[in-house]
Formats: structure tokens, sequence, C-alpha cells
């Protein structure tokens, strides 16, 4: 799997780089979840390291070769003056044909 901030799958990230939020504004991020492998990926569970980053909307499965939208919300309780990285751990079952 893999990690995109644009659909065009042209800027592949590995953490995700939520700049500066102002503590208690909410902000939503959408990232493009791509599946490179050939075979298709089931009970999909995403996980950020944050617990003020909470998953909107993610895939539950993912076909070979599809992609999918991820979306985030950040909810910060102080304003952190480097802005917010967060690592994203991506788990599944992968069914091979």
């Amino acid at each position: 799997m893999q990690i995109f901030k644009n659909k065009n799958l042209t800027d592949q990230i590995d953490i995700l780089d939520l700049g500066i939020v102002e503590a208690g504004e909410t902000a939503t991020f959408i990232f493009y979840v791509y599946n490179e492998t050939v075979a298709e990926i089931k009970d999909l569970v995403f996980k950020i390291e944050s617990p003020e980053v909470k998953i909107k909307n993610a895939p539950e499965e993912l076909a070979s070769k599809a992609i999918a939208e991820l979306v985030i919300e950040w909810y910060p309780s102080v304003t952190l003056k480097q802005g917010l990285k967060a690592r994203l751990n991506i788990s599944g079952i992968e069914l091979w044909s």
C-alpha cells in the first residue's frame, strides 16, 4: 500500500504532514491510498500514532491497482509551532487469485 497527497499519484508520502492547526480548530485532510500489488486487500485497518488525529473515512478493501480516498481530521489541543507529522500504519489481508 502506498499513500499519496494527490489523486494523480505523483506525490507519494511516508509520513502524514498535517502542518500547523490552531488549538481548538479542526482540519480535514484527504490522502489517496493505492494498492500497488496484484492481490486484493480486505479487512483494511488504518491507525495513526496521534490520539488527536481521527480517521473519518477509509477503504475496508481495495482491489489490485485500485485507488481510494483516506480522510482524516485533526483536532489539536495545543498549537504546535512546528506542526504535526504522524505515521500511518496499515494492515489487511491479501487475497491472491
